[in-house]
């Protein structure tokens, strides 16, 4: 009979035999997606949220966490996946909220907020990465064609890195009649909107989308010979608003950027989307794309 001792050194002769490489885990999101994109009917929805709990907004703070008062009363402290000051979602005293619960044991809050409640009963999805995973979903779905030039995808890769410290969120490979052409991609999160329905993108300034902007225009200028184009994709995660501007009001070099990168050939495009909230569970629809204005000090 083998001792502990005994069956130690085994495995350890048996690793030395037969060494395994380490695998890199990676998302589902950053897998190459080597198939054709074919349209898929019905719903557009992007997301779907197995479980949903409301309750009730009581403060947020340290920008990471928010206080909420469940129904039962209980008062628990959630994660707030959103960094920005989320203007003109915290308006309302006690304003209602949607929020995903994790079954991960080691989490430290079980609770991640995704949803408020707004003045006009709308509700406004705060989830800024989850913006991404969208739009990954509807392109893999074949439901941004405007993306893409209403082109065949080919390829769909997802956080591609391109330097040391910069990725792009979507790169798209796409093919049309023989001629091949790729797609740059970045994903904003929108949540702000005007009095006049306007959905304006950022809330505040925004050095990082600042530079994301940047680098698109240097990518555009640089490939026009190699048939890239560059996209900038706003995701409006509310259905109230009727079209999207950048906002020169709260970042007003962002905007100019935008203005800049049009005139480069950079591609803006903006859709929105509808949370459905069924019971305890709920999904996203993305909806359709809004027209895009150009950027004006009233927004």
């Amino acid at each position: 009979m083998a001792t502990r001792r005994s069956l130690r050194r085994m495995h350890s002769n048996a690793s030395l035999e037969a060494p395994t490489k380490r695998v890199k885990r990676v998302s589902k999101e950053n897998i190459q997606q080597p198939c054709e994109v074919v349209y898929t009917p019905g719903p557009k929805i992007v997301h779907e949220y197995p479980r949903l709990v409301q309750g009730q907004l009581l403060k947020r703070y340290k920008r990471f966490l928010a206080d909420i008062q469940l129904g039962n009363d209980e008062i628990v402290t959630v994660h707030c996946p959103n960094t920005g000051p989320m203007i003109s979602l915290l308006d309302v005293p006690n304003a209602g909220v949607q929020l995903s619960v994790s079954d991960n044991a080691k989490r430290k809050y079980a609770h991640t907020l995704e949803q408020i409640q707004i003045q006009n009963g709308e509700w406004v999805g705060v989830h800024s990465t989850s913006a991404n995973n969208m739009v990954g979903v509807a392109l893999r779905k074949g439901w941004l064609p405007q993306a893409v030039e209403h082109r065949k995808i080919t390829n769909i890769k997802a956080e591609v890195k391109h330097t040391s410290h910069s990725r792009i969120d979507f790169v798209v490979e796409t093919k049309q009649e023989d001629v091949e052409k790729t797609f740059y991609i970045e994903v904003k999160s929108v949540t702000l909107a005007t009095e006049s329905n306007q959905a304006v993108f950022p809330d505040t300034v925004s050095t990082r989308a600042q530079k994301h902007v940047e680098e698109l225009i240097a990518f555009q200028t640089k490939a026009k010979k190699d048939n890239i184009q560059s996209v900038i994709l706003f995701l409006v995660q509310r259905k109230d608003c009727t079209s999207f501007a950048p906002s020169r009001k709260h970042d007003p070099a962002f905007a100019a950027l935008c203005d800049a990168a049009s005139t480069a050939g950079v591609k803006l495009i903006a859709f929105d989307c509808e949370l459905v909230v069924e019971g305890d569970k709920g999904h996203v629809v993305l909806k359709g794309q809004l027209p895009l204005e150009s950027s004006s000090e009233n927004n």
